[in-house]
């Protein structure tokens, strides 16, 4: 069933914001490319949330062209919560990405 409402816990907010900055400061125009990944998958798991595995309670959903996951889990039949930021899944903080 599709769910209505998606929302980023504040932490994940911030680091979203930074992982955007990170990347528009290695080139332009990439911080909205990845914001647009990031935007694009949270569509796709509103519209089916279960699509992906659930493991502990949480889903992960890999985004296109980017090393991150988007963890989340459903708070009820039409909202979804992120339990933090698109999560790398490289397993490498933002800073240590090769440019």
């Amino acid at each position: 069933m599709p769910a209505n409402t998606f929302r980023f816990i504040p932490a994940a907010e911030l680091e979203l914001d930074e992982a955007a900055r990170w990347y528009e400061e290695r080139r332009e125009g990439l911080g909205l490319e990845f914001l647009t990944v990031v935007r694009e998958k949270v569509f796709a798991l509103m519209e089916a949330p279960d699509r992906w595995q659930l493991v502990n309670g949480t889903r992960r959903a890999l985004l296109e062209g980017f090393p991150y996951a988007v963890v989340y889990r459903e708070v009820s039949d039409d909202e979804i919560e992120s339990l933090r930021s698109p999560t790398c899944v490289a397993g490498r903080s933002i800073g240590q990405i090769d440019s």
